[in-house]
């Protein structure tokens, strides 16, 4: 994730200097016969709109990013919250691989893993009904 924010920011910085290379392609048309300004016009609109789409799609980029960095923090203080483990060291392992990967940059795919492998596993063993309370035995 710490890439993604790295690119995205880099990639944002050049997409915000798309409208000053727009500006100094216009003022360099000035003195261009009326075909090739309008080519240096139509120039300036696409790179205008793919500054637009690149920043779109890093937009949706940091909205996914921090969807998956909320779902890891749930999943970590899950794991540490949780009491239905079948031994401790199952708890101890699910906790050093979450805390591992926010430092490897693979958080949000320890936290798809760590829902859909333990929490829905034993969120659903922990809902079976209690069985009926049995009469004392007699003497």
């Amino acid at each position: 994730m710490n890439k993604l924010l790295k690119y995205g920011a880099v990639t944002g910085a050049l997409a915000s200097l798309a409208p000053l290379a727009a500006r100094a392609q216009d003022d360099a048309s000035s003195g261009l016969t009326s075909t090739d300004a309008v080519a240096v016009t139509t120039a300036s609109t696409a790179g205008a709109g793919l500054a637009i789409g690149v920043m779109i799609l890093i937009g949706i980029f940091a909205i996914v990013g921090l969807a998956l960095f909320i779902l890891w923090i749930f999943m970590l203080i899950d794991a540490f919250k949780r009491t239905n483990w079948q031994d401790e060291s199952q708890k101890n392992l699910w906790i050093i691989i979450l805390i591992v990967s926010f430092f490897l940059s693979l958080n949000g795919l320890a936290a798809i893993i760590y829902y859909f492998v333990v929490k829905r596993g034993l969120d659903k063993g922990s809902k079976t009904p209690p069985a009926a309370p049995q009469a004392p035995a007699q003497k």
